[in-house]
C-alpha cells in the first residue's frame, strides 16, 4: 500500500509524543521537588514510574505483532492523554499531594511504552508506503523524536515559570491527542504480523520473541549494554539535574540543558544515514560510546550553566546515532513478524534497569549532596563504557 503521507503522519505523531514526553520529564520531578523538597522522593517517583514499563513492554510487543501496530499506538496515546489530564483534574478538585502524583505517574507510565514501541515498529511500514530508504527513515524517526525532546523541556520550563507545573501537564495531554489523530490518519500495510502469529498462543509468541533475542548474541549483548548505560545515565536526567536547578530555583536553566541534549541528538540522529555508509555497525557503536562518554564526564564538575549546555549539546550529537543504529540492527537481524515482540522485550529490560539507580542516587543527593553523587555516577559510567567497547561479540554486529 503506497501513501506518501504515511511517513509524515508517523513523524507528526512521533514529534507530538516526543514533545509530550520531554515536558513530562522536566515537569514531574519539578512538581515533586516543589511539593516535597526531597530529591529522594523525586528519585523514587522516577523508579516507580519505570516499573509498569518492565511489565507492560513484553506484552505490548506481542500485541503489536498480533493486533497491529497502529491500533496499539492509538490506544496508548489516548490513554496517555487521559492519564496526564488526571493531574489537572485532581489539582482542580482537591490537593495534588505526593501520593497522588505517584499514583497518576505510575498509571501513565503503563501506557507510554506501548506508543513508543508501536511507532518504532511502524517505521518499516511507513517507509515502504512512502518510498523512503530504511536507514534514512530510522535516522529521521529518531531525529524527529529528539526534536520533540528538545521542544518539550523548553515548553515545559516556560509553562512552569509562567503558569505552573499543572498547566504544563495540561498542554502535555494535548500533545498526546495530536499523536493519536496522526496515527489514526495513516494508511499502511499492517497485516503481516497478525497473519504470521495467528496460530500461536499469546504466551508462545512472547517466548518465541525471548528465544530469538537471546539466540542472537550480538543483538543480545547490544541490548544489555544499552540497559547498563541507561541505568547509570537516567538518574542524571531525572534526579541530579532537577535537584541541582530546583535548589537554585532556575527552571529555565534545567530546560536549557535538556534542550541542548535533545538538540544535539537531533543532529546526531539525522546524520545516521551518512554515518552508516562510512562505518560498519560495530565501529559506529564504539564511536558513539567513546565520544558521548568524553562529553558527559566533565559535567560532573558542575561548571557554569553555559558550559553544561555546551557539553550537553556535544553529548547529544555523540549519542544521537545510537537509536537509529539500534533500529537498523533489529530490522536487519530479526524477521518482520517478530520485531514487535523483540522491541517489546528490549524495552522491558530497558525500563527494569534505571529504578534502582534512581532511588540510590536520590538518597545519595539528600545525604552527601549533588556533586559528590555526580562524581560517583560518572565514575561508574566510565568503567562501564570501557568494558562495553571491549566486548568481542559486538564485532559481529
Amino acid at each position: 500500500m503506497k501513501s506518501r503521507l504515511a511517513f509524515p503522519l508517523l513523524e507528526t505523531a512521533n514529534l507530538a509524543s516526543g514533545t509530550a514526553n520531554g515536558m513530562v520529564m522536566i515537569t514531574l520531578p519539578w512538581l515533586v521537588l516543589e511539593t516535597t523538597d526531597s530529591a529522594a522522593k523525586a528519585g523514587l517517583l522516577a523508579a516507580l514510574s519505570a516499573i509498569p514499563g518492565v511489565i507492560v513492554s513484553p506484552i505490548v510487543g506481542g500485541l503489536i505483532d498480533r493486533v497491529g501496530r497502529r491500533a496499539v499506538s492509538i490506544f496508548s496515546d489516548v490513554m496517555s492523554a487521559l492519564s496526564v489530564l488526571l493531574f489537572v483534574v485532581v489539582d482542580q478538585v482537591g490537593h495534588l499531594t505526593y501520593p497522588w502524583i505517584v499514583a497518576i505517574a505510575v498509571l501513565g507510565a503503563a501506557f507510554d511504552p506501548a506508543g513508543y514501541t508501536a511507532r518504532k515498529a511502524l517505521i518499516t511500514n511507513a517507509a515502504v508506503a512512502s518510498d523512503i530508504g530504511q536507514d534514512t527513515a530510522n535516522g529521521r524517526h529518531e531525529g524527529i523524536f529528539a526534536v520533540g525532546w528538545m521542544l518539550g523541556p523548553a515548553l515545559g520550563a516556560g509553562l512552569i515559570a509562567r503558569s505552573g507545573a499543572v498547566t504544563a501537564l495540561g498542554v502535555t495531554a494535548v500533545m498526546f491527542v495530536i499523536a493519536t489523530f496522526a496515527v489514526l490518519a495513516m494508511r499502511v500495510d499492517d497485516e503481516h504480523g497478525r497473519v504470521e502469529t495467528a496460530h500461536e498462543s499469546f504466551l508462545e509468541s512472547l517466548k518465541e520473541g525471548a528465544r530469538v533475542l537471546h539466540a542472537d548474541r550480538p543483538l543480545f549483548a547490544l541490548t544489555m549494554g544499552f540497559v547498563g548505560m541507561a541505568a547509570l545515565y537516567m538518574p542524571i536526567d531525572t534526579v541530579i539535574w532537577p535537584a541541582y536547578f530546583e535548589d537554585k530555583n532556575d527552571p529555565g536553566s534545567l530546560g536549557a540543558v535538556f534542550v541542548a541534549l535533545a538538540g544535539g541528538s537531533v543532529l546526531g540522529a539525522f546524520a545516521f544515514g551518512r554515518l552508516a555508509q562510512r562505518f560498519d555497525s560495530y565501529r559506529l557503536l564504539r564511536l558513539v560510546i567513546i565520544t558521548s562518554t568524553c562529553a558527559l564526564a566533565p559535567m560532573s564538575l558542575l561548571p557554569p550553566t553555559w558550559i553544561v549546555v555546551l557539553l550537553g549539546f556535544v553529548a547529544g550529537v555523540s549519542w544521537g546515532p545510537f537509536n537509529p543504529l539500534w533500529n537498523s540492527v533489529v530490522q536487519r537481524r530479526i524477521e518482520p513478524h517478530l520485531q514487535g515482540r523483540v522491541y517489546g522485550l528490549q524495552m522491558s529490560v530497558l525500563y527494569a534497569a534505571p529504578p534502582l539507580g534512581q532511588v540510590a542516587v536520590g538518597y545519595l543527593v539528600d545525604e552527601i549532596g549533588v556533586q559528590p553523587t555526580f562524581f560517583v555516577v560518572i565514575g561508574l559510567f566510565l568503567v562501564f563504557a570501557v568494558l562495553l567497547v571491549s566486548v568481542p561479540v559486538l564485532r559481529k554486529l
